[in-house]
């Protein structure tokens, strides 16, 4: 996932919290009507869309009919003040009331001498931002961002030009190191005393900083705040600078990412060996444990601690997807510290991760808001009761929600979500989470109107909340065993029939559609099965490539240069089926692109063919994430043209796609005569796709037999691989119950490989695998996977 998460450390906050559910639902017959001030830059941006970022000295060209977005509104102090806006309580379409109602944001930053300025002023108006305290600079253009975008993945890479942001604060007495500075206008410019700097902070109830403007105007802001007991968070994103002590001791919220927290603590000469972590050794395994060894937990609090000696009082560090941590600094009264953990907020169904541009800015914003309206004047209180964590928890998942809407749309102020839509994906998360705690579901041939109790990602006695993945299953699997099938249900011959029957599969998730082969005049379109998967409370996982028989010679390697376009153009096809369902994934497995003899072609050909054919659909489908199946033999194909997992990613290399990866297949694995376990340890980070099953792995069989059937062991290990590598896809199982029913062959897959995902974790969670493989132990070896499958 694409979400944003974070580590505070914080003074404890006096607050009575009301409960867990979403922030407006919290109402108090006595309201307070109080304003945040956001005062930072502001940038016209320009993104730049591109297949990967550029090495040093390198010239790239932008993606193949994509053109640069220019003058969109950004720059972090715009975009959030008008995330505060979006998404406070004044703009709550609910009606519910808050302890602290925002009804009014503020933004204080100084605009340029050029037309974009104009842009700029009107997106913050346009979202009802007050910008009355805002200066307008005679010589120095507004600021500029140039960002690089990988559209397929959403990373971004920016240059910026600070302009007015950074010079255009002269009657704040900053003083500029260049020529235009020694202007008349300046050098005669009133600087403001410290009484018109508090009148200017006086009428909010919070004030949002961050660094992409002077450090003097930051520290004279922060003081008035200070000064007024107005609480004041710091962003430390911007510019690559360190921070004074003089700042950080005016913060309530210092707020890093985990790449910023290291700089600014390696700043600061910290000698002192202090106790901070004195009692929260219980707390930090139990975290480590549910965020994974990605993290290094105890480096983290360490910065942190170096920071707080150091001045400052809460520490805010967003991690990314996660989760986010809260710990409460060591006070003189307090005994003991203690830690909140909360997971990143998921992806809307169907959403994708398309531009990472706004979503810390998104999160920020979203946290003040929550911290206002949930703690209101309590929020720097610092009377040592715990009674706060509640409220604290809940600003972190709404800030979290935030941060993960604003991922899934381009552009800064663009990607900015409503309140609305933040309440509705908290609410989603809730009743997902209700419908994986249910322990029933609808029988096979049960009504469209039960099919949405079924629970989705539970199943019987393995219902669990905290499993990562969505199953999917092979839907062509439901036309096995239709004298199983409720009589009233019959025919089932449609992908429409399919659908249905596999709707009632208790703890399936998503399904994969064959194209073209699920599409079309005879079936449907995907808008049609859009609407289906809706009606059954799934959605669509991937779109699979099932090329017609006309390809028998050959899709992307079809020796005849039209039959070759018509393939490609069919993928392209399956890519857009594939954006109309929600997914954004096509695994492309052709069961005729190879040969059966000696001689019969040429493989460096072929080889080329194949390459330059996915590197056209990535660059036509950037969104997409293609992933290329291998199979080592087939009764179509003897030898295929990538018939093993090296060969694959030899040829994901020489595509050279960030947008292009492999789905591995466990019955492929082990008929290529591979360990499955090392081949994803290989794929690592580019396994897009797995697909589980097992198999006898006799001479060019594909057995499709359920998972860990026959080789336990073998998936155990790739379970335990899975969980190293971090996977972020949904599981498939690719079987074949051809004299089995085939909803409760999904089911038992399912029940199973969570048995060996937890397995694998008892395994990850110990220190017996890593001696194993230091010593390389087989009967260790051996020995541990026995030991853990019979606790199962």
């Amino acid at each position: 996932t694409a979400s944003v998460g974070i580590v505070i450390a914080t003074f404890p906050v006096g607050v009575d919290a009301a409960g867990p559910s979403p922030i407006s639902s919290q109402t108090t017959s006595q309201t307070a009507i109080r304003s945040i001030l956001v005062a930072g830059s502001l940038n016209a941006d320009t993104f730049l869309p591109i297949h990967r970022f550029p090495s040093s000295g390198e010239n790239l060209t932008l993606l193949p009919n994509r053109h640069p977005l220019v003058d969109v509104p950004g720059g972090k102090g715009c975009n959030q003040a008008i995330a505060c806006a979006k998404l406070s309580s004044n703009n709550n379409e609910n009606g519910s009331t808050n302890k602290m109602t925002i009804g009014k944001v503020a933004f204080l930053g100084q605009f340029g001498n050029d037309s974009a300025s104009i842009i700029l002023q009107n997106a913050l108006v346009d979202n009802n931002v007050d910008i009355t305290a805002c200066g307008h600079s005679k010589l120095y253009p507004s600021g500029r961002g140039y960002v690089m975008i990988v559209p397929d993945t959403g990373e971004v890479s920016a240059v910026v030009s600070g302009g007015s942001n950074l010079y255009g604060w002269g009657s704040w007495g900053v003083e500029n190191n260049n020529s235009a500075a020694d202007d008349a206008s300046t050098v005669d410019e009133q600087i403001l005393t410290e009484e018109r700097v508090q009148a200017i902070v006086s009428p909010h109830a919070l004030l949002l900083l961050q660094c992409e403007v002077p450090h003097l105007v930051n520290v004279r802001l922060a003081r008035a705040a200070r000064n007024l007991d107005i609480p004041v968070i710091v962003d430390v994103g911007g510019e690559d600078r360190t921070m004074e002590r003089d700042l950080l001791e005016c913060c309530d919220y210092l707020v890093p990412n985990e790449t910023e927290l290291d700089r600014l603590a390696k700043s600061y000469q910290d000698d002192v060996v202090g106790d901070d972590q004195d009692g929260m050794t219980e707390q930090m395994k139990d975290i480590q444990a549910q965020i994974g060894p990605s993290l290094d937990l105890p480096s983290i609090l360490k910065s942190v601690a170096t920071l707080q000696r150091n001045g400052a009082s809460n520490v805010l560090v967003t991690l990314g997807s996660r989760g986010s941590i809260l710990v409460k600094k060591k006070l003189a009264f307090v005994s003991r510290p203690s830690i909140l953990y909360q997971p990143s907020c998921s992806l809307p169904s169907g959403s994708s991760v398309v531009d990472e541009t706004g979503a810390g800015d998104c999160y920020r914003a979203g946290f003040a808001v929550a911290l206002l309206e949930l703690c209101g004047s309590s929020i720097n209180g610092s009377n040592g009761d715990d009674a706060n964590d509640e409220a604290l928890q809940r600003c972190m998942e709404f800030a979290s929600a935030a941060g993960a809407l604003a991922v899934t749309r381009q552009g800064a102020v663009p990607s900015i979500p409503s309140r609305r839509e933040v309440e509705e994906l908290l609410s989603a998360e809730v009743t997902g989470k209700s419908a994986n705690d249910a322990t029933s579901a609808g029988e096979e041939g049960a009504s469209l109107g039960t099919l949405k109790a079924v629970p989705r990602g539970g199943s019987g006695d393995v219902a669990d909340d905290n499993f990562p993945f969505m199953f999917g299953s092979r839907i062509n699997s439901m036309k096995d065993r239709l004298d199983l099938v409720d009589p009233s249900s019959l025919p089932v011959s449609t992908p429409r029939d399919y659908l249905l029957r596999q709707s009632t599969i208790r703890g399936l998730g998503c399904v994969d559609f064959n194209y073209p082969q699920h599409f079309g005049e005879e079936h449907w379109t995907p808008e049609e099965a859009k609407e289906a998967l809706d009606e059954v409370n799934l959605v669509a996982g991937a779109v699979c490539l099932r090329y017609p028989s006309k390809f028998a010679r050959g899709a992307m390697n079809h020796p005849e240069e039209d039959m070759r376009r018509e393939a490609i153009e069919i993928t392209k096809q399956a890519a857009e089926a594939a954006r109309v369902l929600g997914c954004n994934e096509v695994v492309v497995w052709s069961a005729y692109d190879g040969y059966d003899y000696p001689f019969q072609v040429k493989y460096q050909e072929k080889w080329d063919q194949i390459v330059s054919a996915f590197q056209e659909c990535c660059d036509a489908y950037p969104n997409i994430r293609w992933s290329l199946e291998f199979k080592p033999t087939d009764e179509n194909t003897r030898f295929f043209t990538v018939p093993s997992t090296g060969a694959a990613m030899l040829l994901v290399k020489e595509i050279d796609r960030p947008n292009m990866g492999l789905t591995l297949d466990m019955g492929h694995m082990l008929m290529a005569g591979e360990n499955p376990g090392q081949s994803i340890a290989m794929v690592g980070d580019k396994l897009f796709g797995i697909q589980l099953n097992d198999g006898y792995t006799r001479l060019a069989a594909e057995d499709g037999m359920m998972f860990g059937s026959i080789h336990p062991s073998m998936a155990l290990e790739a379970m335990y691989q899975l969980r190293q590598i971090d996977f972020k896809g949904h599981l498939y199982f690719d079987t074949f119950p051809q004299r089995t029913d085939p909803v409760k062959e999904a089911e038992y897959n399912i029940r199973r490989v969570k048995e060996f995902w937890r397995a694998a974790g008892e395994i990850l969670d110990g220190k017996e695998a890593e001696r194993i493989a230091r010593e390389h132990d087989a009967i260790g070896a051996l020995e541990l996977a026995d030991d853990v499958l019979r606790r199962r």
